[in-house]
């Protein structure tokens, strides 16, 4: 039965690939864009193109040598115009993108919460703990008041707040908070207060927990356990930009927003690592416009890790932008029960890479609660700390495991790794669950802590 799915997927893509190709034979159209306009609707896209053409939008984000743009077309003549211009590169509609969380509330298994089973799945120790290595985080923003986001010295961890849910009425950029330079974390409490009782939204502040809990996997200090539910890179620090509502949804202008972001600026705040738990179901070869932006990314020499995905072990279900080709895909592994979590998506991706590339620790791992967020009891540890499953928990553990990695490269060779480095390490230093080769199941294995 596994086969027979696996084969029948392959030729889905294989199909609808070909059918793409007399329409623009060096460019990928989103099937759901064919389908509104052969139903005669008119349909948002957006077209991933080399900077030099002259395309007229909405809205345009631009990453190096490549250019995003948003616009309307009406018909399929529109359509076919567009994908036979030389340069443009791909053509897809509009998605939303958001971390759902698996339900583990009938689950036969009683979890052993006690346990901090992330340190056991990737074997961390005290050598290495990500020091001078910053890791941005883009999600549901964070609960910097929790006392496991500050330093010895009470000093918030956190370089820059970023949220691209509010602009600058002056830049019309996203609008940030440095602290120590814009106010305290106190004053910045304030001003997110204000602003939900506006909008019924905050801008850096996390009610939703998704973020807090991410953030807590990679960089939490572990003051209020008294070490116990620590990251696993407690010595690293954090960006954070907030795109991701209340409600845990973004769409496809936010999540550019936040990725030009990082795009722009990673050099101001030595950005090292880029952890994305989220993602969206779309066929894609990893040509959208939210996979190719990483992509620019991780071309400035950033490591990219995102959640492969909770469809189940299904194939060809890696998410985007998970999918795209310089990105990690995480899929979630089962320290409790050793084995690969039920619910984490599988490759290959539609165009026969292989993926994930590497699986983390994702079942009931307990990191930091945010304190306006109620969690169901089953999840919850104690007042400051929660258990959450999914790919969205194992992207962090080894975008940590990578900090821990980084610290150790440069205090050995005193330059930062390459992608070459840190493959070799990966592919060195995992639990091999194919002991032969990268498979689409389990990627390279488990990453271990240097």
């Amino acid at each position: 039965m596994f086969n027979v799915a696996f084969i029948a997927s392959l030729l889905v893509a294989f199909t609808t690939i070909n059918v793409l190709k007399p329409l623009a034979a060096f460019s990928r159209i989103d099937p759901d864009v064919l389908q509104s306009l052969n139903s005669g609707e008119a349909v948002e896209v957006y077209v991933v193109a080399d900077t030099t053409v002259k395309l007229v939008g909405i809205k345009e984000w631009r990453f190096g040598d490549v250019k995003i743009v948003k616009m309307w077309l009406y018909d399929r003549d529109d359509l076919d115009r567009l994908a036979s211009m030389s340069g443009v590169k791909s053509v897809y509609g509009s998605k939303k993108f958001t971390h759902p969380i698996p339900d583990f509330s009938v689950a036969d298994v009683t979890y052993n919460l006690s346990r901090d089973i992330k340190w056991e799945v990737h074997k961390r120790n005290e050598n290495w703990i990500g020091r001078n290595v910053t890791v941005a985080i883009i999600d549901t923003g964070l609960d910097y008041l929790h006392s496991d986001f500050y330093d010895e010295n009470n000093n918030t961890i956190v370089k820059i707040f970023v949220s691209v849910l509010f602009v600058s009425a002056k830049t019309g950029e996203p609008i940030v908070w440095i602290p120590g330079v814009n106010g305290t974390m106190d004053e910045l409490y304030m001003y997110d207060m204000e602003l939900y009782a506006e909008y019924n939204e905050t801008a850096f502040l996390d009610l939703s927990g998704h973020g807090t809990h991410v953030a807590g996997i990679v960089a939490g200090r572990g003051w209020v356990s008294n070490g116990k539910y620590r990251g696993l890179a407690p010595g690293s620090e954090l960006v954070v930009i907030k795109a991701f509502n209340n409600d845990g949804y973004a769409s496809m202008d936010a999540c550019l927003d936040a990725l030009q972001w990082v795009y722009d600026y990673w050099g101001d705040y030595d950005i090292r690592i880029l952890s994305l738990s989220w993602g969206a179901a779309m066929a894609s070869d990893g040509s959208d416009p939210i996979s190719v932006a990483c992509d620019k990314i991780a071309d400035q020499g950033i490591f990219v890790f995102a959640a492969a995905g909770n469809m189940g072990n299904i194939p060809t279900t890696v998410m985007v932008p998970a999918v795209a080709k310089k990105v990690y895909a995480v899929g979630a592994w089962d320290g409790y029960l050793d084995k690969i979590a039920p619910f984490s998506s599988i490759g290959t991706t539609i165009d026969f890479r292989m993926k994930p590339d590497m699986l983390g620790a994702g079942v009931m791992v307990v990191s930091s609660k945010s304190s306006f967020v109620d969690f169901p009891d089953y999840l919850e540890v104690d007042e400051y700390y929660v258990a959450l499953s999914g790919t969205s928990m194992s992207t962090p553990c080894v975008a940590a495991v990578c900090a821990d990695f980084i610290e150790y490269y440069y205090y050995w060779n005193h330059e930062y790794p390459s992608r070459d480095s840190w493959e070799a390490f990966v592919i060195r230093n995992s639990r091999k669950l194919n002991p032969f080769f990268k498979d689409f199941i389990s990627g390279w294995g488990i990453p271990i802590s240097p």
